[in-house]
């Protein structure tokens, strides 16, 4: 997903100035609450850069490349204009909103929504009547807590990993969609397992709990997940914070670049 500060890459490699990242927000549900959105809102977040920004500094997709290529070897021909879409495309990022108002019970909608749902859902709940374990409202330290925010999902592609991006982009959509709720929850795990070692594994979930102790949160008591309390961690404090690092990363690019520029035109004069 993202990169711990062991990780961090050259800001060189850094394909445009992260300021220019653009983050859109999506919500679909459909007119007859088919299934229950009105206690399971799925969010869609997606970083990108605008159409006039950074085309010709991120190489396109390997879809893109292989569909190019096929239209080489049958025709010998490529349209010259035709552009990679997915390079404009930073990350994609899914949160779920647990509302208690919903017409489902919200146990119960996560039980059967997904496996990943599931398991918070049996962390933090009491099946029967259902309300949040006592441990849930200690750790809180909130007897009366609103709605249940997920962090669901959140990848990079994999040019932009590596910088920090992950939770600045979190940070924001915390910001946008957690008034309301009174914690928020993830399961820091890698999205795609398949080939890593049992070490690489350990090592890629640790990463990940560093990257979220960042924006505040902390594991959740004998569990693999951590917690945000928005009681005492707050969204608005938090992306103050993580803005000034934004603006410190964007002059560090463009000081790169900047160097990058005198030193190619020492070498060509």
């Amino acid at each position: 997903m993202t990169a711990t500060a062991a990780d961090k890459r050259d800001i060189a490699e850094l394909p445009c100035d992260p300021d220019d990242i653009l983050l859109s927000y999506a919500l679909e549900a459909s007119l007859g609450n088919h299934e229950y959105e009105d206690t399971l809102e799925k969010w869609r977040v997606t970083a990108h850069l605008g159409e006039d920004v950074g085309m010709d500094d991120i190489p396109p997709c390997d879809a893109c490349t292989a569909k190019w290529q096929a239209a080489y070897d049958a025709d010998g021909y490529v349209d010259e204009d035709e552009r990679c879409p997915h390079r404009l495309v930073v990350g994609e990022f899914e949160l779920v909103k647990v509302r208690w108002s919903g017409s489902q019970n919200p146990y119960w909608a996560m039980r059967e929504e997904s496996q990943s749902l599931s398991g918070i859902a049996e962390a933090i709940f009491i099946e029967e009547p259902t309300d949040y374990t006592e441990e849930f409202r200690e750790q809180i330290g909130d007897e009366d807590i609103d709605d249940l925010l997920v962090l669901y999902k959140a990848e990079l592609a994999d040019v932009w990993r590596g910088f920090g991006l992950g939770p600045m982009i979190v940070a924001d959509a915390l910001r946008r969609l957690s008034p309301g709720c009174g914690a928020v929850m993830v399961h820091p795990t890698p999205i795609d397992a398949s080939g890593m070692t049992k070490d690489q594994w350990i090592r890629a979930r640790e990463g990940l709990r560093e990257t979220w102790a960042r924006i505040g949160f902390v594991p959740y008591a004998r569990t693999p997940y951590m917690i945000y309390a928005t009681k005492w961690a707050d969204p608005q404090i938090q992306q103050v914070a993580v803005r000034e690092e934004l603006e410190d990363l964007s002059a560090e690019w463009r000081a790169a670049r900047a160097a990058a520029r005198v030193s190619q035109s020492g070498l060509n004069s």
